[in-house]
């Protein structure tokens, strides 16, 4: 096993709105035993937040949740039916920490950008409403800037 004091670190932030809850739980839980059992045997030591692991403290809330973005050397966004609540700046908390992680990524070529959709019922799609056209627009602004695979 890896000598604990040479460990490298992957910070892994994962973003998305609250309806992907047992999903996030599901990453923590997975992460943690990836991290414990594979990852230190190969000298890496995982570390896996988002928001609800920001610590409290003064300013905008989204802004402290940004720190974290800018820490991670992966940003992981999972998006399903619902967009999120807005910041003040941008339409949602999850579409700011994605700019802030791409506008970042532009400059330092990190964090790695991966995306997830998880499926959405072919009957909410034809009346998907307020969140899930947001999301829906977002996938599809993806696939014709070609800017991140998914």
């Amino acid at each position: 096993m890896a000598d604990y004091m040479t460990l490298k670190v992957l910070r892994v932030f994962l973003a998305s709105p609250g309806d992907l809850s047992e999903e996030r739980r599901a990453a923590k839980r997975a992460v943690d035993e990836l991290d414990h059992t594979m990852a230190r045997e190969f000298g890496w030591r995982i570390e896996l937040c988002g928001w609800e692991d920001t610590l409290p403290g003064a300013g905008r809330p989204q802004e402290l949740i940004n720190r974290d973005v800018e820490a991670c050397h992966l940003f992981v966004g999972l998006l399903w039916r619902r967009w999120g609540s807005p910041t003040g700046k941008f339409s949602s908390g999850f579409e700011e920490e994605f700019e802030f992680a791409r506008a970042r990524r532009s400059k330092t070529a990190e964090p790695e950008i991966w995306l997830c959709f998880k499926e959405v019922e072919a009957e909410q799609s034809k009346d998907p409403g307020e969140h899930l056209s947001s999301v829906l627009a977002f996938k599809e602004e993806r696939i014709h800037e070609k800017d991140v695979m998914f």
